[in-house]
Order: C-alpha cells, then sequence, then structure tokens
C-alpha cells in the first residue's frame, strides 16, 4: 500500500469516526490533526472506546491497524513513564523559569 492510499484510508476512517461520534456523544474531533499528532489519536481512541459503542469500537480498531497505535495498557504505561520522568526533571531542575507558562489540553 503507498503511502497517498494508506493516509486516504486513515482519513476515511477518521471521518467514519468523526460522523459517529458526533451522533453518539455529540463530540467533534479534529480528523486532521488526528492524521498528524499521535497523542491525539490515543485521545480521540479513549473518547469513542469510553461510549462503549460496538460501531465506533470497530472504527477504532481500524483506525488502530492504521496508524499502528499502541493498546491502551500499553498507552498507560508510557504515560505514567511520562509522568515520572517529568517530575524527575523537575526535582532535578535548580533554575525557575520566570514568565514562561505551560499548560497541557490533555
Amino acid at each position: 500500500m503507498n503511502i497517498t492510499a494508506k493516509k486516504d484510508d486513515i482519513f476515511s476512517v477518521a471521518t467514519l469516526l468523526y460522523a459517529r461520534l458526533r451522533k453518539v456523544n455529540s463530540r467533534v474531533i479534529d480528523v486532521m490533526y488526528l492524521m498528524q499528532d499521535r497523542s491525539y489519536a490515543h485521545y480521540v481512541v479513549t473518547l469513542a472506546l469510553e461510549t462503549k459503542d460496538p460501531e465506533l469500537a470497530g472504527y477504532v480498531e481500524r483506525l488502530r491497524a492504521l496508524l499502528d497505535l499502541q493498546e491502551d495498557h500499553e498507552l498507560i504505561n508510557a504515560e505514567d513513564q511520562q509522568i515520572l520522568l517529568s517530575k524527575e526533571n523537575n526535582t532535578n531542575k535548580k533554575a525557575l523559569d520566570e514568565g514562561h507558562v505551560s499548560f497541557s489540553l490533555f
């Protein structure tokens, strides 16, 4: 499968997921951003699976296969590792960055 065909397949599944998620859960997702950002793709997968909708679950499986996404338990472990690394960096950090603001959407 060439790159263009794979992107088309990802886009198709993501738009199906968009439409179904909007109908089932009144949630709207950004399909283009989902295609570019793996962490957002994981977030959307989590949203879809929380609905317990079988059609959404099918789309999630197709999307996982196309994007080669990890399973949820592996993602949680990766998030735990990221939190631990962040805590280590904060404790090792001696100087404060005054005037710098940092935030996360997730």
